[in-house]
């Protein structure tokens, strides 16, 4: 039998927030000029990030080595007690190496910090405390303190992580401003998963091609047309003159726009009834951005164009969604 209520648990919450946030208000109110020479030696260095912690502070070094390797930072994290047993040789002078600790003395680190002023690289810290070791050894070094842990027995490291985990954050934005990082190198930097193909995957590697696309030319009847459509099974049809380049667009709502007027689908010239002023695609559009140029447009599908007009492609709302993305 659990020894606290539901409400309890809900007080327990409360409190953590509050303090959690109250934390990370003061850690706005702290921060300063540091900052920029922080970011900027990251900025400047011709080698690698590697971010150094243990226990609780090592677990946010990883997640931040992860953050700055995703947005433009090459890095990676090495734990100490490693670092001790030969994986220091894969830090070289060029490199910029960030320390974590809380309490601005953890042994492991302090054990390792004569080695890396040895190899001459930059080295960074964000500490508790701005009268240890680690923070006067460092070349930059930013304070990360908070009060107290939000564990009843200030034990845990709870408030602590949280900040050093948003002044990371804070970091990897700031350099992806510098660097002028931008989607397309984001995505270049996540290949894989829903992220992914909503940043990477293109018109071209989805669309209809080829024998395919619905496609009928302008000299056709309606009845040609109603084959076609059923045929390819896309909801659309795109007309084309004997050059292949899109004169006209015919989808399924044109379709029964044709019906209610009674039209004779074996008199009725397809160039009669098309729609002429059409919107299109290019095979190089990324297949999110169409998703929402159709939706705004409340649209099912779309022709894809060279820049010739000629056609090369069809897409439509099914296709698209089925490919992923969202």
């Amino acid at each position: 039998m659990s020894k606290i209520s539901e409400k309890d648990a809900l007080k327990i919450a409360r409190e953590v927030i509050v303090s959690e946030v109250l934390a990370i208000n003061n850690l706005k109110k702290t921060l300063g000029k540091k900052l920029y020479s922080f970011c900027n030696k990251i900025f400047h260095s011709k080698g690698k990030l590697i971010i150094i912690g243990v226990g609780k502070s090592g677990h946010i070094g990883n997640k931040l080595s992860a953050t700055f390797s995703s947005t433009g930072t090459p890095s990676f994290f090495i734990h100490p007690s490693e670092a001790m047993h030969g994986d220091i040789g894969a830090i070289s002078k060029e490199d910029t190496v960030i320390l974590i600790s809380n309490s601005g003395c953890t042994q492991e680190i302090m054990h390792i910090l004569p080695n890396l002023k040895k190899i001459g690289c930059i080295i960074l810290s964000i500490c508790g405390d701005n009268k240890s070791k680690i923070y006067e050894e460092s070349d930059v070094s930013l304070i990360a303190e908070v009060k107290k842990e939000a564990c009843p027995l200030g034990l845990a490291p709870t408030t602590s992580t949280t900040v050093t985990l948003v002044l990371g954050d804070i970091i990897a934005i700031i350099l992806m401003k510098m660097k002028s990082f931008k989607e397309k190198d984001f995505g270049g930097n996540h290949p894989g998963g829903r992220l992914g193909k909503n940043l990477n995957l293109k018109i071209k590697d989805i669309m209809k091609k080829e024998k395919d696309i619905p496609i009928v030319e302008d000299n056709k009847k309606l009845k040609d047309v109603l084959i076609e459509m059923t045929k390819k099974n896309m909801g659309c049809v795109i007309v084309s003159n004997k050059n292949n380049k899109a004169v006209g667009f015919f989808t399924d709502g044109d379709l029964r726009r044709s019906i209610k007027k009674l039209l004779d689908i074996h008199d009725t010239s397809i160039i009669q009834i098309m729609t002429k002023k059409f919107l299109s695609c290019n095979q190089d559009d990324y297949a999110s951005d169409t998703l929402d140029v159709m939706k705004n447009n409340k649209i099912n599908s779309l022709p894809v164009l060279d820049k010739k007009n000629k056609i090369i492609g069809a897409i439509n709302m099914h296709i698209l969604i089925d490919s992923g993305i969202n």
